[in-house]
């Protein structure tokens, strides 16, 4: 096989697992919304602020573990187009992969939410597939802020981890751990989505688009300052570093 076939070959099979990968957490988080947000559901919570620290634990250790499974280690464990676009604008991931990596994040997001759909019935047509929606009063600006903002926090602290060679296998425990936090604590303001691929799969199937284009957008925009920052301040050291994928 020449090495240009390889390469696609590889791309191929990357592109699939961020695909499993993607799909495996939508079902998690649209099944978590179906326990713990159906007023039905024997694990309800009805206090807002305690379901999303239960779900933002629960949330990060899943991340944690799917960016440290065997796939996760293949493809780097995006599962997020902004750590996708994050890593290319660093120089750390290749262009032409970007695109196969982020159309798999969100068609694994849209598998994820319908297979949910089907394991558990119309229960979760009755919680709006888990799509994301921002408090009441929240406006488009506010939320575009605060929703980039936080995801820009938990990029400075991917990439001071990044920037310690020694620390780089703690990058999947730093996204996941950063991620809870950030549900945990602004769940009940903007809805927390803080991916693509978390709004994506649910506003589809819901046909719930309020607010769809920021929580699709913010995301991508946070990643991308933070990474040609990184990328202008890098030094000469930290550019001959491999770039292989983060949790590669």
């Amino acid at each position: 096989m020449s090495t240009s076939a390889q390469s696609r070959a590889d791309l191929i099979r990357h592109s699939a697992y961020e695909f499993a990968l993607t799909t495996v957490l939508l079902f998690a988080v649209v099944s978590l919304v179906r326990w713990l947000a159906f007023p039905g559901s024997s694990l309800a919570i009805g206090d807002p602020d305690t379901l999303f620290v239960v779900a933002g634990t629960v949330v990060a250790a899943l991340i944690a573990a799917l960016m440290y499974s065997p796939p996760g280690r293949a493809s780097g464990g995006h599962l997020h187009p902004g750590v996708t676009v994050f890593l290319w604008t660093c120089g750390l991931f290749p262009g032409r992969a970007v695109l196969p990596y982020v159309a798999a994040q969100l068609t694994g997001s849209l598998a994820g939410t319908a297979l949910a759909r089907v394991v558990w019935g119309e229960v979760v047509g009755q919680v709006g597939y888990g799509a994301v929606h921002p408090a009441p009063g929240t406006g488009a600006v506010e939320l575009f802020v605060v929703e980039g903002a936080a995801l820009a926090a938990v990029f400075v602290a991917v990439a001071l981890v990044m920037s310690r060679p020694a620390l780089r296998g703690l990058i999947p425990a730093v996204i996941g751990l950063g991620v809870g936090v950030v549900i945990a604590t602004l769940g009940t303001v903007t809805g927390a989505s803080i991916n693509p691929a978390r709004a994506f799969g649910p506003a589809l199937l819901s046909g719930q688009y309020d607010h769809f284009w920021n929580y699709m957008i913010a995301p991508l925009v946070a990643p991308a300052l933070v990474g040609l920052t990184h990328r202008a301040l890098r030094t000469p050291r930290d550019r001959s570093a491999p770039t292989a994928p983060a949790a590669a």
